[in-house]
């Protein structure tokens, strides 16, 4: 890594700055990256039994997954153990991760800055380590084996998964994407704007297992439908606007398929999930939010996140 933009250095400098505990290292054999360590007093606080998880994730998308993971081990905290996070790195010029096509291409450098601020700050201030490298490189694999997870939950990674790690955990790897891909709608870096380009009036976010085909794998399950359109059902070319109603269900499906994985686990029936079926677990008021027509209004306060980080909005 010869190269560091001014504001890579603002956030490096911003989180050892909060805490001059924590360490900030290099991956060694990485092409781009670092891991961070949260300090002595952060980590103390960490759970040490339960079913291990790994977070995979970035933006919007994975900080709500995070969020949400975090919400059942503060609950749950002898059942469910995050033992890391590993998300993008949209300012190190290096790192491979597809930004020029995915949603990172419409924020400005400043802005995508503060996402990535937004969820490393929110793991290492809760004792939990950060990678943000090459995760096929050799030291990915070594912090793999450290952490040793035995699930592996992806919300908006820009890094395509390999055989290893898709192998590696004993309950699954599962990946969160919003778009119906039950009917070969949005799979890849652009699902909002296929919706558009399709003219769709509504879509599903799909829970589905890793394959080493990108949003390919087995489906676990699907949201109920979710409206898309306008209040006078035309269709709407504000793809960030989509894309934030698009996540509305995303907490509470992580939180029943997490629920049915800690299930598997006190059964001692090892492997991945097969199925859950969202139609059947949610209710009909909750399906009635989902399908209420966009609203420009409450742009910026549909999804549930804590109040301090609503910014991190779509």
């Amino acid at each position: 890594m010869t190269n560091i933009s001014e504001k890579e250095k603002d956030l490096l400098k911003r989180i050892t700055v909060e805490n001059p505990g924590r360490q900030i290292n290099q991956a060694p054999n990485s092409k781009w990256g670092r891991l961070f360590l949260p300090a002595p007093e952060e980590s103390v606080r960490r759970p040490n039994r339960g079913l291990r998880v790994l977070c995979i994730g970035s933006w919007t998308l994975g900080l709500l997954t995070f969020e949400t993971l975090l919400s059942l081990e503060t609950l749950q905290p002898d059942e469910v153990n995050i033992v890391g996070l590993v998300t993008d790195d949209p300012l190190d010029i290096d790192a491979k991760i597809s930004m020029k096509k995915r949603f990172w291409r419409y924020y400005e450098e400043s802005e995508r800055e503060e996402y990535e601020w937004g969820i490393l700050h929110r793991a290492l201030s809760m004792g939990i380590p950060c990678y943000t490298g090459d995760v096929k490189s050799d030291a990915f694999r070594d912090i793999l084996n450290k952490w040793n997870p035995e699930v592996i939950i992806v919300a908006a990674f820009g890094q395509v998964i390999d055989k290893v790690i898709n192998e590696f955990p004993r309950y699954g790897i599962y990946n969160v994407h919003p778009s119906d891909l039950l009917h070969s709608y949005g799979a890849g870096p652009q699902p909002w704007e296929d919706m558009i380009e399709r003219k769709a009036f509504s879509t599903r976010v799909t829970i589905h297992r890793v394959s080493l085909t990108i949003d390919d794998g087995d489906i676990v399950g699907q949201s109920p439908e979710i409206n898309i359109r306008l209040p006078d059902g035309s269709v709407s070319n504000d793809v960030r606007m989509i894309g934030e109603k698009t996540l509305v269900p995303v907490s509470p499906m992580i939180r029943e398929l997490f629920l049915a994985l800690l299930n598997k686990k006190s059964l001692k029936s090892i492997g991945p999930l097969d199925s859950l079926d969202y139609e059947l677990i949610f209710g009909q008021d909750f399906k009635a939010i989902l399908m209420e027509p966009l609203d420009p209004i409450k742009r910026g306060h549909i999804l549930p996140l804590p109040e301090d980080e609503e910014h991190y909005t779509v």
